[in-house]
């Protein structure tokens, strides 16, 4: 189960990675609450109300023991899930998925909320575009740089405000050792959402884990090293799943 963040869809994160997970895996992506084509659910949302929504579509589709793959958000969810239903993921990939922000994170969550409440989704974009990307990689690649500011301007202020406030107060770090699958833990070197000394702090809360950190790299692994993060997914899971 594939499992966007926080001003991703499915159809835009993951454009590189589903087809080569489905020569070996039946893959699912779906749109997480107020994003893509999922429901504008209004707001406040809480962690509860995400971990949730996957339960029931795993439920729904009568899937067992998934494996989770999160960008961003989307790897807060899945670790979150497997901490609060032991045993019931096959693994699970975290790529770049913070475990709780440092307070002046907090703070700039907040932020950002109440700027795109009021200014709308335009105001805030390229911006988080720029700090989510490695400088090398948005000089190498304006048109893809530009087209995932399109991608977070499209998203519903409110839904993403209420998101945003979500991660803010987010805090993993007690669920950790609660995990049994093992998890792969990958990120960029220049990840400023999930930086290395975040990372080796969740790494050492899990049990079983494995720890990637990808070269001149910022936050948007799925987009500014999509064959890295593909091929390391795959060894991972042909090896614990």
């Amino acid at each position: 189960m594939l499992i966007h963040g926080l001003g991703g869809t499915s159809a835009s994160i993951w454009k590189h990675l589903p087809g080569d997970l489905a020569a070996e895996f039946d893959v699912v992506t779906y749109d997480i609450r107020g994003a893509g084509g999922s429901e504008r659910v209004p707001g406040p949302y809480s962690l509860d109300d995400f971990v949730a929504d996957l339960r029931g579509l795993v439920e729904e589709l009568g899937l067992e023991r998934p494996a989770l793959v999160g960008h961003s958000f989307g790897g807060s969810i899945a670790l979150a899930y497997a901490a609060r239903y032991p045993g019931e993921a096959a693994a699970v990939v975290s790529a770049g998925g913070p475990v709780v922000l440092p307070e002046a994170g907090q703070q700039g969550m907040r932020d950002r909320a109440e700027t795109v409440e009021a200014q709308g989704m335009g105001a805030v974009a390229e911006t988080v575009a720029t700090n989510g990307m490695a400088p090398s990689f948005r000089e190498a690649h304006p048109d893809k740089f530009r087209e995932y500011v399109h991608v977070l301007a499209a998203n519903d202020p409110a839904s993403y405000a209420a998101t945003c406030r979500v991660i803010a107060e987010m805090d993993l770090t007690a669920e950790l050792p609660k995990i049994e699958a093992p998890v792969l833990l990958i990120a960029g070197d220049r990840d400023g959402v999930a930086p290395p000394a975040a990372q080796d702090a969740t790494a050492a809360a899990l049990r079983d884990v494995t720890r990637v950190e990808v070269p001149e790299c910022g936050h948007i692994l799925p987009w500014e090293k999509p064959e890295t993060l593909r091929d390391t997914t795959l060894a991972f899971l042909r090896s614990r799943v």
